[in-house]
């Protein structure tokens, strides 16, 4: 059974290894080849929204690790 820090683990993981990484890899690549991307606006504003999805997550997830051990939710 999966508890609810891990959904949020995962979900932050696939919002950085899905969204925030490739987009910031496509605006690099094009700042140093020295032509940034047509849509380098729209890919910003994408990992922008991500990272503060994650920033948002983070609460609840250090809240459940940080009681894990005292507040028994589910079974056990």
């Amino acid at each position: 059974m999966c508890s609810p820090w891990e959904g949020f683990g995962i979900v932050m993981l696939f919002n950085v290894r899905g969204i925030i990484w490739p987009n910031n890899k496509k605006i690099i690549k094009g700042t140093l080849a020295g032509t940034p991307p047509a849509n380098a606006a729209a890919l910003a504003r994408q990992a922008f929204m991500a990272s503060r999805t994650n920033f948002f997550l983070s609460v609840p997830l250090l809240f459940f690790m940080a009681t894990s051990s005292h507040f028994v939710f589910f079974g056990k």
